[in-house]
């Protein structure tokens, strides 16, 4: 005669469901726009405006100089370029009842959530702005058929000429050839960012070299995934990209001193929690609790030829 078995059919847990209380990881994109920001900072109660200025280069003196005589001279010119800072700030509200009832420590992962939120908050705003820059061209010499095509040699080409020709210089020193198989030598370079979904094509560019094949290692940047010629690649999801039929993308490449950000001194961001003793009668029964951020930011093109975006679309 079989056992008569108590299985969990008859008798089924209470609590059907067990709550891992290791919260699972966040991906998080890579902030990288502010890589190369000249970084200027307002003094507090000096105003919300900075002003940051470029005098102009002189012409050259070609004309022989007469015997005995001075030349006229020239005069100095500049260029004021101006910026006013904004504030930008956000917040969660948490009542007693979930800080008593929820496994979790919810105010500490709140202030997790804000502070990743800020951070990329801080980047589109930056990547928004420069994605205004007045020099740019569209791709014309990929194969896939759309204006702009995908990314191609001859295309990062004509903006390392653009930049060239605007007298922007690189930021980063040479990288000699190590002994290590595979290496190779890394150029003087300018500093780009393109968006993730643009991976594949990248790796199609001809001469494309892979952060892994450079000569040393101990200098690649946050998010750096390559080079071509004489541009350095940042890849991030965050970077510029208008959907549409294609989608396209902006793939922004830098000199020195581009673009500054700046906030006021003592008022960059700030984490602000409220407790759940706080809110005097506004919080009489300690029923409530805050966590949020604020930050004051603005960032401004300094000189549109010393960076270049290229438009792209996607090579399939």
């Amino acid at each position: 005669m079989p056992d008569v078995l108590t299985t969990t059919t008859q008798v089924d847990p209470a609590v059907a469901v067990f709550y891992d209380k290791i919260l699972l990881k966040r991906g998080l994109p890579y902030e990288v726009h502010d890589t190369w920001a000249q970084i200027r900072n307002l003094d507090s109660k000096s105003g919300n405006t900075i002003k940051f200025r470029r005098y102009s280069a002189l012409s050259l003196a070609l004309t022989p100089l007469p015997q005995g005589r001075k030349p006229p001279g020239q005069p100095l010119s500049k260029t004021d370029l101006t910026a006013k800072v904004s504030q930008f700030g956000d917040w969660v509200h948490i009542t007693d009842m979930v800080d008593l009832t929820v496994e979790d420590k919810v105010l500490t992962e709140a202030a997790e959530l804000l502070g990743e939120q800020q951070g990329q908050t801080r980047d589109v705003l930056l990547r928004n702005i420069l994605a205004a820059c007045a020099s740019k061209t569209n791709a014309s010499h990929g194969s896939n058929g759309p204006a702009p095509t995908e990314i191609t040699k001859k295309d990062i080409q004509g903006v390392v000429k653009a930049l060239l020709g605007g007298n922007a210089q690189f930021i980063s020193n040479v990288k000699a050839a190590g002994t290590g198989q595979g290496t190779m030598p890394i150029r003087p370079a300018f500093g780009g960012i393109l968006h993730t979904d643009l991976m594949d094509d990248l790796e199609d560019v001809d001469g494309f070299i892979r952060t892994a094949n450079y000569p040393k290692q101990e200098k690649i940047m946050q998010a750096e995934y390559g080079a071509t010629g004489q541009v350095r690649w940042l890849m991030t999801n965050l970077a510029h990209k208008d959907e549409g039929s294609p989608d396209q993308y902006k793939c922004m490449v830098f000199g020195q001193n581009a673009y500054g950000t700046t906030t006021i001194e003592q008022g960059n961001v700030k984490n602000i929690v409220k407790g759940f003793d706080s809110g005097g009668v506004a919080n009489p029964l300690n029923q409530s609790a805050s966590s949020g951020w604020k930050m004051i930011f603005t960032a401004r093109i300094l000189n549109d030829a010393f960076m270049h975006i290229l438009n792209v679309t996607h090579s399939s």
